[in-house]
């Protein structure tokens, strides 16, 4: 009857010394560019794929709140969805708070895509954190298909934070993500690094009015 409490205390042991060891793997941002309109991109290789970890942050003139919502409605990016997204579907989660979205997107020249994420809306105003979230999910969708390829690692997160007494947001945007199929790996760290400011700036905007239909003051 004593063993169990020994193997489980070495178990234990173990995990937390392969997480300790996973941590002082992470490699640091490097900075790759800085736009005029105030958006700073970094990257960094990560354990286990070739693909870089992309990041990118800016300060949206609105509270966090609108800046959350704009993160999480694919209206905030329809003009990305018009021109690559050929098919969405949404399924409601397990809370209020988590759904997911099974899309195909089409790109000029390489094959199409698909996948399905579960996404999760995460807010705590008294610790001041709201983040959406994401990783890919088979929960939901259709299962692979010979002619699309899945793609199986896309995963990041939005954070947002108030600065200037709540009026604006620092918003920090992570990004890992592997098309998969015979694109290079070059390649695909160029398209992540490029893409990002744009899909920031689409969200910003749409903050941004988002925060000018709001009573003064509110979140």
């Amino acid at each position: 009857m004593r063993v169990m409490p020994v193997r489980n205390g070495c178990i234990l042991l173990v995990v937390w010394m392969m997480a300790l060891a996973a941590v002082a793997r992470e490699e640091p941002w490097e900075h790759e560019r800085s736009t005029r309109d105030g958006i700073v991109v970094y990257s960094r290789t990560v354990p286990g794929t070739t693909v870089r970890e992309v990041r990118a942050t800016l300060v949206v003139d609105a509270p966090p709140l609108p800046v959350l919502d704009a993160a999480a409605d694919p209206e905030s990016f329809r003009e990305t969805n018009r021109q690559y997204v050929t098919e969405t579907r949404v399924y409601s989660g397990e809370r209020s708070d988590v759904w997911y979205n099974y899309q195909v997107v089409r790109f000029p020249v390489i094959d199409r895509r698909d996948y399905c994420l579960r996404y999760v809306r995460t807010i705590d105003e008294e610790r001041q954190i709201y983040r959406l979230s994401w990783d890919t999910s088979d929960r939901f969708g259709p299962g692979p298909r010979e002619d699309i390829v899945r793609v199986t690692l896309a995963r990041g997160a939005i954070d947002i934070r108030p600065t200037d007494g709540g009026r604006r947001s620092k918003v920090r945007y992570t990004l890992l993500a592997d098309p998969g199929g015979n694109i290079p790996d070059w390649l695909i760290n160029l398209a992540n690094r490029t893409s990002v400011p744009d899909i920031l700036r689409q969200m910003r905007d749409a903050a941004v009015a988002r925060a000018g239909k709001r009573p003064p003051g509110g979140l």
